[in-house]
């Protein structure tokens, strides 16, 4: 008998446990056996004249069956009307008493379904599991630094679109971190949930049917670096082969935490998908920054939202025309090259600065640097004049003496890509926490095949330390760089940076400081800066985080912002304005425009007293000696 009914008491509990349906259907079942078990009132007088005397009992149907059905009803929904019964015969008061109380019972277990069920729907919005109907969404992957800034971007050019972010991360968590700064995107439809997006089934409950954009977050780094991109590589592997759009694909971007890691990435995404390699980005930036000082403000503002961006616009007009003969044709932007579908990989091909003899073709589009996409066009727009005056000499950056204080995972590709343009004799001297042993070793195991140009000299100090610091002899080299530094443990190393300024400015009071560049984890910091000796501040999460979502946007930017960044080739540059034209000489922008022309050089703007690109054909400007003309050029100075 025990055995009896424990397998009752089990199978009734996985029954309720099926879900809120069968738990609703099981209540309904028992109320109406109760009711039922009621309707036997009626053969122990429920018609009598005595019970028809009380309040609650009437014959009024067919004063049988149907009065019975009522009357038990009527007491297990409202237990209360036991007292209504009043004056009935004992066996009709009894029946009435065990309906009141069975319906007590019933209504305090509807009343736990409800409440549980209004719990788990609570629970689960606050866990971010319910499903996600909109339509032409931006889906939002991973949860980093990067963040906070490509909302901000969205919002700022799409203030009616809808950003569902997708994360492994509490909703709680999410909501605590973006805090206040919501008021920043406050015209944006933020929608937040929790999961994987390494299971195809989330992603669909996350709307990935219905999205426009997709843009995939590389995982912030962990104790094991390696495992940074797993998660984007598995979610690479899932979009390449799916085909359940309820509209056209998505425009995707992935972004990768490891350059090492971009092989596998694309063998997952089977070149279907734009990858951006943060890595890679923030030492090339930091590696042109240290060699060009300035630079970085020209990367600032053309991977921003605000002020000057790129733009691929097609221009029939200039079909059949030399690119040479388009640089006078549009007074507000500056073509810096062309692009044009690639038959092959079925993406899009560009190229910076062809050349002035470059005929644009029927499928040719082409790239500007402009403050929107609705400019003029001048198509009979007159030549400059070739007199200019110049000496036509060429900044050659050369960097002898490295000093780098600070280690973060992002010191190998920084150093490689030093390398690259490090002559034989090239000195790195690396200050950070850890051991020389430790040191060794971690760069060994990033930098498997050693430096072909660049010598390490590492030694173990503290950047904040002031002592060390004036010990180190600043002013005896090319460029310092001074990374977020996570040797000392990855709270805060923005507090650590801006330390380590403040004690070289007061440093730089009695020695000339070399150019500094300085890199960031938080914008908010940036302001902090102003007053001491950093020229170059390169806020990383920031750069990455404005290439995916202009990439998300025109996936034709991908190539052209790795050619923008790149070191060699076609780079970007600030050379002398006495190379183009005459010291305290009064000219237009225009002039300066076919100056460079005559060096196979496009000119973006000039630096004096800031950075101004794009001023406009028609702008007069007075560049002293120590002004500078930003271009994209060929390396051939080394």
């Amino acid at each position: 008998m025990r055995r009896v009914r424990e397998i009752l008491h089990y199978r009734f509990n996985r029954l309720l446990g099926r879900g809120s349906a069968v738990q609703y259907a099981v209540l309904v079942l028992c109320a109406t056996l109760v009711v039922l078990l009621g309707i036997n009132a009626w053969f122990v007088g429920l018609f009598s004249t005595e019970a028809l005397e009380a309040e609650g009992i009437d014959n009024a149907i067919d004063g049988g069956v149907l009065d019975a059905a009522w009357w038990s009803l009527k007491h297990v929904m409202d237990p209360g009307a036991f007292a209504e019964n009043y004056g009935a015969p004992w066996p009709v008061l009894f029946i009435s008493f065990l309906l009141s109380i069975t319906g007590l019972a019933l209504l305090g277990v509807l009343i736990a379904f409800i409440t549980s069920s209004v719990q788990q729907r609570v629970e689960g919005l606050r866990k971010g599991n319910t499903p996600v109907i909109e339509q032409g969404h931006t889906l939002l992957l991973g949860w980093s630094r990067k963040v906070v800034p490509i909302l901000q971007f969205i919002a700022n050019s799409d203030r009616r679109e809808a950003v569902v972010l997708f994360a492994q991360r509490d909703i709680d968590a999410m909501e605590e971190s973006l805090g206040s700064r919501r008021k920043q995107w406050a015209g944006l439809d933020l929608v937040l949930r929790s999961g994987s997006a390494s299971s195809l089934s989330e992603l669909e409950r996350v709307g990935l049917k219905s999205a426009s954009r997709v843009i995939s977050l590389a995982q912030e780094p962990g104790p094991d670096d390696a495992d940074t991109d797993i998660e984007t590589i598995k979610t690479l592997m899932l979009l390449r082969g799916y085909d359940g759009w309820s509209g056209p694909r998505p425009r995707m971007v992935a972004e990768i935490g490891q350059k090492r890691n971009v092989p596998v990435a694309n063998i997952a995404a089977a070149g279907s998908v734009p990858l951006v390699s943060a890595s890679e980005i923030i030492s090339k930036a930091i590696t042109q920054a240290a060699r060009q000082p300035g630079v970085s403000r020209v990367y600032t503002e053309i991977f921003s939202d605000t002020g000057n961006s790129i733009y691929v616009r097609s221009v029939p007009e200039a079909v059949g025309k030399t690119f040479g003969e388009l640089a006078h044709w549009f007074p507000e932007a500056v073509p810096i090259g062309v692009s044009w579908p690639d038959g092959k990989s079925g993406r899009t091909a560009a190229a910076l600065n062809p050349g002035a003899d470059y005929d644009i073709a029927e499928d040719d589009s082409l790239i500007f640097v402009a403050r929107g996409a609705d400019f003029r066009l001048t198509p009979d727009a007159p030549p400059a004049g070739r007199e200019f005056g110049g000496d036509g000499r060429k900044h050659a950056p050369q960097l002898r003496r490295l000093l780098i204080l600070g280690w973060n995972e992002n010191l190998d590709e920084i150093l490689s890509e030093m390398d690259t343009h490090a002559s034989g004799d090239a000195v790195a001297t690396v200050v950070a926490n850890h051991t020389p042993e430790a040191a060794e070793t971690m760069l060994a195991e990033s930098l498997p095949g050693g430096l072909s140009n660049l010598r390490i000299d590492y030694r173990r100090g503290n950047p904040v330390n002031r002592q060390q610091l004036e010990a180190l002899d600043v002013a005896s080299y090319d460029a310092l760089v001074i990374l977020a530094d996570e040797s000392h443990g990855r709270q805060d190393p923005d507090a650590r940076t801006i330390i380590s300024l403040l004690l070289l400015t007061d440093i730089g009071r009695n020695s000339a400081m070399p150019p500094v560049v300085v890199e960031l984890y938080e914008a908010a910091n940036r302001p902090l800066l102003r007053d001491t000796v950093a020229g170059d501040v390169l806020v990383s999460p920031e750069l990455v985080s404005l290439q995916l979502a202009h990439i998300s946007r025109q996936p034709v930017l991908d190539a052209i912002f790795r050619e923008l960044l790149s070191a060699g080739g076609i780079e970007c540059r600030l050379q002398p304005a006495a190379r183009y034209v005459g010291a305290g000489r009064t000219v237009r922008f225009g002039e300066i425009v076919a100056a460079c022309q005559q060096f196979s050089e496009i000119a973006l703007g000039v630096q004096s007293d800031g950075i101004r690109l794009n001023p406009g054909r028609d702008t007069a400007l007075e560049l002293g000696a120590a002004d500078h003309v930003v271009v994209i050029a060929q390396q051939r100075y080394e």
